[in-house]
């Protein structure tokens, strides 16, 4: 492999290391949100803990950034799996939990589909064939939130709507970054000249609140279920319809063995 290509790997695990560590942050410190009564040493503890997990989330964005110089929006947003396979990895060595049989195989299997998804991938400048067909796809979540938030829908169905508008934007981010790397390079000061900064940092925002509604909705599993393939979906069809981007079939299957992986890996990482 192109060491290149090894490092944008290597950073973008480390990416995505920041969103798991961030995100079971936030969710231990979520309960200072909608608090009511007296603010006591818990409620600071709690705020405290989930503010450095928010920071911990968008600091995200500067390994992201390099590994989306080598590396293409939907081979980076498969990464995002690694956050389930991180959490799970974390709950056996930090929380003694047994990692069974199936744990293992599921986590090979979600690296076998990263390294076929890499190794499978050609050298393409991406450039955008279609900004309306971008501006549409872009609208999704939005709907989707707006959908789930309306009055007389079910928790679950909303809890579904949420987490999934939270993995389309956080799908979205990784597209908005690529070209925003792809643009400018890393001319950082540039980026504000840039209306993608702009549209990045609103679905970052739309995806943090999208998945804390999802999470006062419903349980974690179905939540980050929804997330997690969404998020790696979204960039696949972005590939497509987006950039014009040819994916081959075995591509398609090797996303598709990377979701699955994800899936059945959840309900461990939810269980730590």
């Amino acid at each position: 492999m192109d060491p290149a290509i090894l490092f944008a790997v290597l950073m973008a695990l480390l990416a995505y290391s920041c969103i798991a560590v961030g995100e079971v942050m936030m969710k231990k410190g979520i309960s200072w949100l909608g608090w009511t009564g007296e603010k006591d040493g818990l409620y600071y503890r709690s705020r405290r803990l989930w503010l450095i997990g928010l920071i911990l989330v968008n600091l995200y964005g500067i390994p992201s950034a390099v590994a989306l110089r080598h590396l293409s929006a939907h081979v980076m947003g498969a990464f995002s799996g690694w956050v389930v396979v991180l959490l799970v990895c974390l709950s056996h060595r930090v929380l003694k939990e047994k990692l069974t049989r199936a744990d293992r195989m599921y986590a090979l299997l979600f690296v076998v589909g990263i390294v076929a998804l890499n190794l499978l991938e050609k050298p393409v400048n991406d450039a955008v064939a279609s900004f309306s067909v971008l501006a549409a796809l872009s609208l999704l979540p939005l709907g989707l939130l707006s959908g789930g938030m309306s009055r007389g829908v079910s928790r679950r169905i909303r809890t579904i709507a949420c987490g999934i508008a939270a993995g389309m934007s956080a799908g979205l981010m990784v597209i908005y970054l690529r070209l925003l790397v792809l643009e400018f390079r890393f001319s950082v000061l540039r980026y504000f000249e840039s209306p993608w900064l702009y549209l990045y940092v609103f679905f970052a925002l739309l995806s943090l609140v999208a998945l804390q509604l999802a999470f006062k909705s419903g349980g974690m599993i179905l939540t980050t279920s929804m997330k997690y393939s969404a998020a790696i979906i979204t960039p696949f069809l972005g590939a497509v319809v987006v950039f014009s981007r040819p994916v081959n079939p075995w591509q398609w299957a090797a996303a598709a063995l990377i979701v699955f992986a994800v899936i059945r890996l959840i309900p461990r990482s939810e269980a730590g």
